[in-house]
C-alpha cells in the first residue's frame, strides 16, 4: 500500500496575497471637447500655404483644432493636410485624427520618414475633403509619450495646381 501524501500547502492552507496594488488599464485618451483654435481653410485660394498652428505643448490627451474646409469654389478636387514638425528618429512623438463633428473618424495620421542615415519623422494626415461644399471637421493631435512641443501645418487646397 501507498503512503499517502498531503502537499504541504494543502496543509498550510494556502493562499496568494497580493501585495501591490493592481495597475489599471491604460484609458484610451478622449478628445478634448473645447478646440483650441477656429480655422477656415479656403481650398480654391489658388495657393497651398499651409496655416501654422502653435508652436504648443500637446500631451496624451491631446488638443483639438476646429476647422472649416470650405472646398464651395474648387474646381476638380479638395485635398486636406495636415502635419507637425519633424522629430529626430523613424517614429513621429505624436498621432493625428481627423474627426467629423460627431466625433466619427474620417481619417488617421500616419508617420512620414524623411532620411536613413538621420532619420527624421512627422506625423502626416491628408484627405480628400467632398467637392463643393464646407466640411467642418476637428484635428485631434496628442502626444504619444510625454508632453512635447510642434507646430501644426494645415493646408485645404486644388491639388496638381
Amino acid at each position: 500500500m501507498r503512503p499517502f501524501v498531503v502537499p504541504v500547502f494543502a496543509l498550510l492552507g494556502a493562499c496568494v496575497v497580493e501585495h501591490h496594488e493592481p495597475t489599471p488599464d491604460p484609458q484610451p485618451p478622449v478628445q478634448p471637447r473645447t478646440c483650441v483654435a477656429d480655422i477656415t481653410l479656403d481650398g480654391s485660394s489658388g495657393s497651398a500655404t499651409p496655416t501654422v498652428i502653435g508652436p504648443a505643448s500637446y500631451d496624451s490627451n491631446g488638443t483639438s483644432v476646429c476647422l472649416h474646409l470650405d472646398a464651395t469654389h474648387n474646381l476638380v478636387a479638395a485635398h486636406f493636410a495636415a502635419k507637425t514638425d519633424y522629430t529626430p528618429g523613424i517614429v513621429s512623438s505624436f498621432t493625428t485624427t481627423l474627426l467629423d463633428t460627431r466625433s466619427a473618424t474620417l481619417q488617421d495620421g500616419w508617420d512620414v520618414t524623411v532620411g536613413a542615415a538621420d532619420p527624421q519623422t512627422f506625423a502626416n494626415l491628408e484627405w480628400n475633403a467632398p467637392l463643393h461644399v464646407v466640411t467642418d471637421a476637428v484635428l485631434w493631435v496628442r502626444a504619444l509619450n510625454t508632453p512635447t512641443t510642434t507646430t501644426i501645418s494645415v493646408a485645404l487646397f486644388e491639388p496638381l495646381e
